[in-house]
């Protein structure tokens, strides 16, 4: 996982094109390095190029997340193809809304995800030893571990339960949904099969909570919910159920590489597993910025906007680049070296890798802090919970595959 080393960009006046009438190709065959490799094409950070023959501007750096995080200054309607919104968000949901509709919304996503979050990493906790018994002297890659522990846990904090054989369907579906969102054809097709029969039983379930009156637990919180003096319909809560569960799910590929840094890192494996809880909080601030996550974010501007001195009019769809943002120059010294101990002064608020702006108006993630909370605790149990050991394999993590993993998978054994 590397590019090559690159100075920081002076932004001048006005935004460059892109060689290419189209570079739908150029991100296919760079992924998560398509930014970069573009930036140091044209000498800046922000381009202008066509991605499936749409216009578009292509940006990295603190001045693209300043302009891209501004309250409701840019919308998601319309900003990402709909192979990816069937999977990840879907029609109606928070992400997909604008205005008063949208804040109402994202507020009981935010209370749940961030004001309830202790329930939850306790929820992760009690789970993790469990499910390293059950997987105790297989081979079996991290992910598919880390899913099942943070779907036991992400029910048992919502309040729902389910059969053993339910509880492994979910967590096998919120994966597909994760990692085939990038996919075109019929690996996606097959996820989105996935997401309808989870959406059916989502749907189900916000019916029982509403049937029974449940207004105390978080899913039932939810199933009561009401926006602008309306309760939203069964499908409209079953997706925002699923948008509670499936982001934190999809922390699992972060554990993953955290075994990766583990691994690859036993300095800071050593300064963890002593019980330092400043190394162990940097640590996963440090793996969020450096490892591959969310490629981009993309926008339509609710209103013209200025970037890097030219002005740009409402309706403009623009990407912000996070990972390149995660990896300038411009903000990182050295942002390819894995260092945790940057953030013994950086602030981990310039970290962009799950979104940018404010949690409630903008593009941040709500379940940002839960992210990290997690991740601490993961280390945590890495290092001082469950033994395993991680066999020989490539360890390697290509950035032309979206989403990113390395390359045999992240294969460790419990029990070993």
């Amino acid at each position: 996982m590397s590019h090559p080393s690159e100075p920081a960009s002076r932004p001048s006046p006005g935004i460059p094109t892109l060689p290419g009438w189209d570079t739908t190709w150029r991100l296919a065959r760079d992924g998560y390095a398509y930014g970069i490799r573009g930036y140091r094409q044209v000498g800046t950070d922000a381009f202008r190029t066509r991605l499936t023959g749409r216009a578009v501007v292509v940006a990295r750096g603190a001045e693209a997340a300043h302009v891209f995080g501004r309250p409701d200054a840019f919308t998601r309607r319309g900003a990402i193809p709909r192979s990816v919104v069937h999977l990840l968000q879907d029609e109606g949901s928070v992400q997909q809304l604008d205005g008063q509709r949208h804040a109402s919304r994202k507020r009981i996503m935010l209370d749940l995800a961030q004001e309830e979050r202790t329930g939850l990493v306790d929820a992760f906790r009690a789970a993790w030893p469990q499910v390293a018994g059950e997987y105790a002297h297989r081979a079996v890659p991290v992910r598919e571990a880390a899913s099942l522990a943070l779907t036991r846990a992400a029910l048992a904090w919502a309040g729902i339960a389910v059969d053993p054989a339910r509880e492994r369907a979910l967590s096998g579906d919120f994966d597909a949904m994760v990692s085939r969102a990038g996919a075109v054809g019929p690996l996606n097709w097959a996820a989105r099969v996935r997401r309808r029969r989870t959406e059916a039983w989502a749907t189900e379930v916000m019916r029982t909570l509403r049937a029974t009156g449940d207004r105390t637990t978080v899913a039932g919180r939810l199933a009561h919910h009401e926006d602008q003096g309306r309760r939203l319909d069964d499908g409209t809560a079953a997706v925002e159920l699923l948008n509670l569960l499936r982001p934190t799910v999809a922390v699992a590929r972060f554990i993953a590489f955290a075994v990766h840094a583990l691994r690859t890192h036993p300095d800071w494996a050593s300064q963890i597993g002593g019980g330092e809880p400043a190394a162990t909080r940097w640590a996963a601030d440090e793996i969020r910025r450096f490892y591959p996550f969310l490629p981009m974010v993309g926008g339509i501007a609710s209103e013209p906007f200025e970037l890097h001195g030219e002005g740009l009019d409402a309706g403009q769809w623009m990407m912000l680049d996070l990972y390149g943002t995660d990896h300038s120059p411009e903000l990182w010294e050295r942002p390819d070296v894995f260092n945790p101990g940057r953030f013994a002064s950086a602030s981990p608020l310039t970290v962009v890798a799950q979104g940018v702006g404010g949690h409630l108006a903008a593009h941040r993630c709500p379940g940002e802090l839960a992210t990290t909370d997690l991740l601490v605790a993961a280390l945590e149990l890495l290092t001082r919970g469950p033994a395993y050991t991680v066999p020989e394999q490539d360890l390697r993590i290509s950035l032309r595959r979206l989403p990113a993993e390395p390359e045999d998978g992240m294969i460790v054994v419990f029990g070993a």
